[in-house]
């Protein structure tokens, strides 16, 4: 297997386990590896060890990829921590909010079980109502003058407008959507009430909406409960992972030890006798050929380097597009000229064809009959 194959197949393996991660949803798999980050690295450490026949440096590559890698999962796992015990604190609050609106809504079920069948009764401003149609108005009224004095507290502030079943019904006015929001004195859901609602009818649909909202109480508090659960569930599974250490924890240290190992020999190497042998080698080789060094860099200078040698590199750029056109005008040329020679016959061929064209005028065989001659032709016609 060559070198680029080796690394071919490593950015697959890369690939495929980052691919891997996505598919199995792992809660600590929030972070890729940029996979073509190194690969500029990766094919000068290759080069470098085909050319020096020392498959250490690809293993210094091989090492750096996996110290980054493992690093980076490191940091991700840290991250993770900290998301943990972030949700930790939000469903510990969640745990104690839930448990003080079960105790409130538990203290009020009681009265309102016990309502369930009594006959009609509803309290408006401090006065008993217990007929609905007397009732209505007087609720909607109530619920006006919510709306009028909630102008300027907005959710901040609510006001009671009725009692209800031993709860007290509040009303807060939503700035964002102009509506007026109906809730209870204990914990509950909110209906809203829109404002043109406000001014149509005789307030039997408020009433209604009143009382559906006090006898949706037992409901609420099942909703209550399920959110207290799923807190309490939540904190027991990230407690279960939030203290749990790294576990590459020893694979890290081992390649960070190989990896400075390996990097230091090599640099050992580098600047020793035999080292500096061969780059004497090397510079007398490039002597013999009439080079110095940097001289690959003068097949394609940058502007800096142009600007050193005192060169325009504007102008340096113009003349190479003006010497890469001509070369392309001359080479269109050459070849129209080399398609006409190809398509143009041979002197011995335009020979040979003519020589053939004569033989067949001039050389009649002996069995054909003399040519037709036609008479000629006068001004009258045929003489009789």
């Amino acid at each position: 297997m060559t070198t680029g194959q080796v690394r071919r197949r490593q950015t697959v393996e890369r690939k495929a386990r980052f691919i891997a991660q996505i598919k199995t949803g792992d809660l600590d798999a929030r972070t890729a590896e940029d996979i073509g980050s190194d690969e500029l690295g990766n094919a000068a450490a290759a080069t470098k060890a085909v050319a020096t026949g020392d498959p250490r440096y690809l293993q210094q590559v091989q090492l750096d990829d996996d110290v980054k890698r493992l690093t980076a999962l490191k940091y991700a796992y840290g991250d993770a921590q900290a998301r943990h015990r972030s949700e930790q604190r939000t469903y510990s609050s969640e745990v104690a909010a839930t448990t003080e609106q079960r105790e409130k809504l538990d203290a009020a079920l009681p009265q309102i079980r016990a309502t369930a069948e009594a006959p009609f009764a509803i309290t408006i401003n401090d006065r008993r109502y217990t007929d609905r149609a007397e009732a209505a108005p007087a609720l909607l009224q109530a619920a006006r003058q919510a709306y009028a004095d909630g102008k300027q507290f907005g959710q901040q502030r609510s006001f009671p407008i009725a009692e209800l079943r031993g709860v007290q019904v509040r009303a807060s006015r939503w700035l964002s959507s102009d509506e007026l929001a109906l809730s209870l004195s204990i914990p509950s859901a909110t209906n809203t009430v829109a404002a043109q609602d406000l001014n149509a009818g005789a307030g039997m649909g408020l009433l209604r909406r009143v009382e559906n909202l006090v006898r949706n109480t037992e409901d609420y508090r099942e909703q209550v409960q399920g959110r207290y659960e799923h807190a309490v569930r939540r904190i027991d599974e990230l407690a279960a992972v939030a203290d749990s250490p790294f576990e590459h924890t020893g694979e890290l240290a081992d390649k960070q030890t190989e990896l400075a190992q390996l990097s230091a020999q090599l640099r050992i190497e580098a600047s020793g006798p035999e080292a500096r042998a061969a780059a004497a080698e090397a510079r007398e080789r490039m002597e013999a050929m009439g080079r110095k060094p940097g001289w690959s860099l003068l097949l394609n200078p940058t502007p800096a380097l142009l600007a050193d040698m005192g060169v325009d590199p504007v102008e340096y750029k113009a003349r190479i597009a003006r010497a890469a056109g001509n070369d392309s005008a001359r080479r269109g040329e050459r070849d129209r000229s080399n398609a006409a020679r190809t398509l143009m016959p041979s002197r011995s061929a335009l020979r040979a064809s003519r020589s053939e064209h004569t033989s067949t005028v001039t050389a009649p065989r002996p069995n054909d009959p003399p040519p037709h001659v036609a008479p000629p032709q006068h001004g009258h016609g045929p003489r009789r």
